[in-house]
This record gives structure tokens, C-alpha cells and sequence, in this order.
């Protein structure tokens, strides 16, 4: 019912991975594009666009590839929904691929690139098949230009906001219709908080080329690591900032909200 056929590529393309962690999200996506790097094991050119309030090269090893670019919000949904504008912001970047991966995934075992690899790639919710395996949490407010109906006959999985991707030039277009639609919704009056919706509503009549199903997900999504109520925009992280910084060149985690540093 859902392609997960795997895609390799053959010469190196670069993969762009999108990350936008503004405020105390900032901590959150310093560590994981070093655990990303430290934990991959594949072989093409993998290049990090950093969209936050805290410029990450004074925290991260020489060895990984970032741009960062200075972007602030002073309201939670605001920043929660920055991605759509920072990935169509990188239209014209050089990257083949773009994947967007929320600031508090986590990575704790080798990977390569070749389980989210594809031309449209969505993941699976970990609810599909439990609280949502009946019934969706599709958008059901016939206000809304994303309602899908109860009785809709095409395939049904229910994808996570935390993560999606593809060939540039697919991902774009997934992001400018989603931007569309949400635009459409305000102008009408009906204005979601979350982008959820709008992400599987896309899904739905476009269904991705590769879906990444739960149990085959590599990386652990919306760990937050115990930092706080990471909604809170004033959340203090001094002192998580300031131990990040200690072990620029380490192997760190986050947990319980305490920077460990790991010996592999």
C-alpha cells in the first residue's frame, strides 16, 4: 500500500538536513547535529542549515558542516511552524535532498542515509497503529481547506510533523502547498496551531514515494532530554550552553538536563 522502496545514490549528492531551533531549542539542535555526525556511516556529503538564535560554531567540531542562519521568535508557534519557511528559503541552496528533523531528535546508534532516503519521504506516526489505527487525526472541520472526510477511500497512515523529505525540488513544493493552504485557512478565518494537518493532508493526496514506518525509524523523535518546558521562551539554559561549549570537541548527550559527555 505504501512504497518503501530504498533509493541510493551513486555519485555523492549532498543531503541538506534542516533544523530549526530557536530558543531553548537551541541546546537541543547543537546536540543533535552532533550525534547526527558522530553516528553516521555513510558516504555522501551531508551539509546542516541551522535556523536559530544562537550561532552553533563556537559549540560544534570543525568536521561538521553547517550554515547558520540568525532567525528569532519571541512566540512558541511561530518558531513551531519556521520550517516551511526555512526549507523554501534553501530553494536555490546547492543541496539534491532536503529533510527536516525537529531540534529535539536524538541519535544513539549507527545509521547511513539509506533509511530516509527517497523522493518524497514521510515517517509514520508512532500513533498510526495504536490510538489512531481506526480513525486519523486528519483534519475533519469542513472550514478548513485540508478536511479530509471519514469516508475517504484512499490508503490512510498518519505522518509525523517531526520529520519529512525528499528531492529538493519535491520538497518545495510540499512547502509552498502547505504554506498555501494554511494562508487560505487564515484568510478564512480558521487558523490551526499545528501544522500536523496540513503536512498529512499533502500526504494523503500525494502520497510519499517512501514511508519510513515506526518501527524502522532510526532516530528517537521529541526526546526534549529533560531540559524544561521547551514552549517556555525565557527557559534557562546557561548552564547547558555553557557545558556544550566546554566539550565542543566531545561526544555529548543531553539528559535528564545535563550535558554528559560519552566516550562513544
Amino acid at each position: 500500500m505504501y512504497n518503501t522502496v530504498t533509493t541510493t545514490l551513486s555519485p555523492k549528492k549532498e543531503i541538506g538536513v534542516v533544523i530549526t531551533a530557536t530558543n531553548a531549542y537551541s541546546v537541543l539542535g547543537i546536540n543533535f547535529m552532533k550525534r547526527f555526525t558522530h553516528y553516521y556511516s555513510g558516504d555522501q556529503n551531508i551539509k546542516f542549515y541551522f535556523y536559530s538564535d544562537i550561532d552553533p560554531i563556537e559549540y560544534l567540531p570543525d568536521n561538521i558542516n553547517f550554515e547558520y542562519i540568525h532567525t528569532e521568535n519571541k512566540i512558541w508557534e511561530v518558531g513551531n511552524n519556521l520550517r516551511f519557511d526555512a526549507v523554501l528559503s534553501l530553494k536555490d541552496s546547492n543541496s539534491d535532498y532536503l529533510y527536516y528533523f525537529d531540534a529535539d531528535t536524538n541519535v544513539n546508534k549507527d545509521f547511513t542515509e539509506e533509511w530516509f532516503l527517497g523522493d518524497l519521504v514521510g515517517g509514520q506516526h508512532f500513533l498510526d497503529q495504536t490510538s489512531m489505527k481506526v480513525v486519523k487525526g486528519y483534519e475533519r472541520n469542513k472550514k478548513s481547506i485540508v478536511y479530509i472526510p471519514l469516508d475517504t477511500k484512499l490508503p490512510q497512515m498518519y505522518y509525523y510533523g517531526a520529520f519529512w523529505g525528499g528531492l529538493k525540488e519535491n520538497v518545495i513544493k510540499f512547502c509552498e502547498t502547505v504554506q498555501k493552504n494554511r494562508s487560505i485557512d487564515k484568510e478564512n478565518g480558521y487558523s490551526m496551531p499545528y501544522n500536523e494537518k496540513y503536512i498529512n493532508h499533502y500526504f494523503h493526496y500525494n502520497p510519499p514515494t517512501k514511508s519510513v514506518l515506526n518501527k524502522d525509524f532510526m532516530f528517537r523523535i521529541s526526546t526534549k532530554c529533560g531540559i524544561g518546558n521547551t514552549r517556555i521562551i525565557g527557559l534557562n539554559i546557561n548552564t547547558i550552553k555553557s557545558d556544550l561549549l566546554k566539550n565542543k570537541n566531545n561526544l555529548t548527550d543531553i539528559s535528564n538536563g545535563v550535558v554528559i559527555v560519552k566516550n562513544n
